[in-house]
């Protein structure tokens, strides 16, 4: 196994999580084709994000699951034209949802996202 699926599945695996200037949690809406996907913001607002090829073979999203985005040039790059406004770091897992629910952190979250009893925990085979 090479070492980038080593070190993406040990991310996965950890329930600490922190965030860094400009990266955020924000959850799926839609899946829109290929690799890109609709997402929405604490606030309510959606935007496209990339999901990057290092994970389409090893892990899997779906609508209502929670991802973190680099959204830090989110302004710039929409005013450039381009639709494509952050792109994903990591997919959230329900252990990780459900730890980050009862830290501070969450609390930015409004009413516009769907509560977390219609988030469905992940199987095992979501992991390749």
């Amino acid at each position: 196994m090479k070492g980038g699926r080593k070190n993406l599945k040990r991310a996965v695996e950890e329930e600490n999580l922190t965030l860094k200037d400009g990266h955020s949690i924000m959850q799926v809406v839609s899946l829109c084709g290929s690799n890109l996907i609709e997402v929405m913001d604490a606030q309510g607002e959606k935007s496209l994000a990339l999901f990057p090829a290092k994970f389409q073979k090893s892990m899997w999203i779906k609508r209502r699951s929670f991802v973190v985005v680099d959204a830090s040039e989110k302004e710039k790059v929409v005013e450039s034209g381009s639709k494509v406004a952050c792109i994903v770091l990591q997919v959230l897992f329900y252990k990780q949802v459900r730890a980050l629910k009862k830290s501070p952190k969450w609390c930015v979250f409004s009413s516009h996202l769907v509560p977390l009893s219609h988030y469905m925990p992940p199987s095992k085979t979501w992991l390749a």
